[in-house]
């Protein structure tokens, strides 16, 4: 039996995985009965794992004789969405979804540790399983931790995938370089002190200065950054007051910062401490900064992405896609990627009807995608293992 004979011959049993973690979907950190089902699955194939962070899952399968290290990579959890597709395996938890495709990441790794431990004779080294909670908990997501593991510390290669509803069903893409932004967030707390909208003068105005760190902000991006180098700095929430006459004393500002590129990341934090050191100065007000260190910028490693590409052009043919698009949504695969070479593929997971964007109530993915993911794992680890 072939590589595809073998990977068509776990279809079914992938696609009814994936039905099952979509019905069932858990939140960050609370993926106990997703954990359990993977638990299962990898007892029923007779692959040692390990629990770690209560919900996450890291197996692994030897082949032949030592060698190489892959880790291979998935996402397990939800999003707090309510479910509005009407499938007939639609959420039954209500007001949790998997809405990213995460439910398809699971399923597709279970399927490549299915086809994977039956030809264990094929390759050399290790191949380490990792299924990861809480991707989408932004400000303490489960790649910090997991990527802290000492089985995936003393990895070779990672590589991981992503189902993406704006690419179609039976494409892909893989590129060199950044291909997905930082996703860092913050919070401003701005103290002023309350008083009779009649008589400013007797008051310190947390919406005044508010309103100028929302305008001063943007010369970070405008005056500050390269205009080669995307960059976005968006306040997202301003909250403040509840009375047409008071002025009030405190104001609430919240937001995201965004970069392809991690030198400038680190800046950020600095450079909004220092506009509202200059704002407070000028308002009165006390202004403090709690900023959210969320995921680096996905960088994909040069010399694991070329060899990614190679195995991506041999299972997409024609339908790989070279330079899509950079997305400015973040992914915490990448801090597996600050520490070990590695590399993330788009797959595409659009039907002919067209599609809902990810995050979105009625999202949904072809899964005649699934094998195709499946047979890139499969034929990149058997290829760098020899």
């Amino acid at each position: 039996m072939d590589i595809k004979d073998k990977i068509l011959s776990v279809e079914d049993y992938t696609i009814q995985l994936r039905r099952y973690f979509h019905e069932n979907p858990e939140l960050s950190w609370n993926e106990f009965n997703t954990a359990k089902k993977i638990q299962n699955e990898l007892q029923s194939m007779g692959i040692e794992y390990r629990v770690v962070k209560d919900t996450g899952v890291i197996a692994k399968i030897c082949g032949k004789s030592t060698g190489k290290r892959l880790g291979i990579r998935a996402d397990i959890d939800a999003l707090p969405i309510k479910e509005e597709t009407n499938l007939p395996f639609a959420s039954k938890n209500s007001g949790v979804m998997h809405a990213c495709g995460h439910d398809v990441h699971a399923a597709v790794l279970l399927g490549t540790a299915k086809v994977l431990n039956e030809m264990r004779d094929k390759f050399n080294g290790e191949i380490v399983f990792v299924f990861q909670p809480a991707e989408e908990f932004i400000q303490d997501s489960g790649a910090k931790y997991l990527s802290k593991e000492k089985e995936i510390e003393t990895l070779d290669n990672i590589i991981g995938l992503h189902i993406w509803a704006g690419i179609k069903s039976g494409q892909a893409s893989l590129n060199v370089g950044p291909i997905m932004a930082s996703a860092d967030t913050f919070d401003i707390y701005i103290k002023g002190i309350s008083g009779h909208g009649a008589t400013p003068n007797l008051a310190v105005d947390p919406i005044v200065a508010g309103s100028m760190v929302v305008n001063a902000l943007q010369t970070i991006v405008s005056r500050e950054n390269d205009p080669l180098e995307p960059q976005v700095i968006s306040v997202t929430a301003f909250n403040s007051g509840n009375s047409k006459n008071v002025i009030p004393e405190m104001a609430h500002l919240e937001g995201t910062t965004r970069s392809f590129n991690n030198e400038l990341r680190a800046k950020y934090k600095e450079q909004i401490e220092r506009i509202l050191a200059g704002v407070a100065l000028t308002t009165r007000a006390e202004i403090t900064l709690d900023y959210h260190d969320g995921t680096p910028a996905t960088v994909n490693e040069e010399k694991a992405t070329e060899f990614g590409i190679e195995i991506a052009r041999e299972v997409f043919g024609e339908n790989y896609i070279e330079n899509y698009p950079k997305l400015m949504g973040g992914e915490d695969f990448a801090k597996y990627l600050l520490n070990i070479p590695g590399c993330f593929l788009l797959l595409g997971g659009a039907g002919d009807k067209g599609y809902f964007p990810q995050h979105n109530e009625y999202f949904e993915i072809d899964e005649g995608a699934m094998k195709l993911g499946i047979e890139y794992f499969v034929r990149y680890a058997l290829k760098y293992l020899q």
